[in-house]
């Protein structure tokens, strides 16, 4: 892995050599090595949602095979009855639509389907009906919301609700900023997907610290900031997205959407 990461690293663009990083890139660049190391170890259990967030980053980013990989995404494949998370596989590879895939139980589920799914919903609209009707108090409601029209707008040229977009822009960062400088799993996402929303943003380099200062010694991150009982793969893998994202790191990066047609 130590090899692999260090090619990526070597890929980095031209722009770094010639203008000095600040501090704040060496300390998320660490902090992502030291992230990949506890997802690298042959002995952890890979988590579903995990394994999915990390195939999108993984071609987006260079990043190494996870070793539990393929049999995580073998087994939502495969098993589908026992795998709710079977309609977002399409983060990791091509799968046949199916139209359940748009209407699935759960108000957060059925809008984070309907923007990964975008190209195949029976009425285009369905999108933004399903994002107004949501309680906005709901702070994921908030997160996956921004995340659904980000996937709709950046795999399908979806044109959306402007005024909505903005709205749920600045929720979206107020949710990311209110417990600063600690920050568990809501924070984290929400700084990861306002990122996503907008490549064009670049959080301050004190919030890329706080995340950082968060980070278990292990390489995790936990759901509850501060909480060393609650380290969390998905905590984890939402914070190296935010940290990838980070444009000052020039992190190289390859043409991936989120969604695989």
């Amino acid at each position: 892995m130590a090899i692999l990461l260090a090619s990526a690293l070597g890929m980095a663009p031209c722009r770094m050599a010639a203008q000095a990083p600040s501090p704040v890139v060496f300390e998320a660049r660490d902090a992502i090595m030291r992230g990949l190391a506890y997802f690298g170890s042959p002995d952890l259990a890979l988590a579903t949602d995990a394994a999915l967030y990390h195939a999108y980053l993984k071609d987006r980013f260079g990043l190494p095979e996870l070793c539990s990989t393929k049999s995580v995404l073998s087994q939502i494949r495969n098993d589908r009855a026992n795998q709710p998370l079977y309609m977002f596989l399409r983060m990791a590879e091509p799968i046949p639509f199916e139209e359940d895939f748009v209407d699935p139980q759960g108000w957060i589920n059925a809008v984070t389907a309907s923007g990964m799914w975008y190209d195949k919903l029976p009425h285009k609209p369905i999108l933004m009906d399903r994002i107004e009707a949501l309680d906005l108090n709901d702070p994921y409601s908030v997160t996956h919301s921004l995340w659904a029209m980000a996937m709709a707008k950046h795999c399908f040229q979806a044109e959306l609700d402007t005024a909505m977009e903005q709205r749920l822009a600045r929720l979206n960062m107020d949710i990311a900023t209110r417990n600063r400088p600690h920050w568990g799993d809501l924070e984290i996402e929400a700084l990861a997907f306002a990122q996503y929303h907008d490549p064009s943003y670049i959080p301050p380099p004190e919030h890329i610290r706080e995340i950082v200062a968060m980070q278990n010694p292990d390489g995790s991150w936990n759901v509850e900031a501060g909480d060393p009982n609650s380290y969390s793969q998905h905590t984890t893998i939402l914070a190296l997205w935010a940290l990838l994202q980070y444009q000052p790191l020039a992190w190289p990066v390859r043409p991936r959407d989120m969604v695989v047609h």
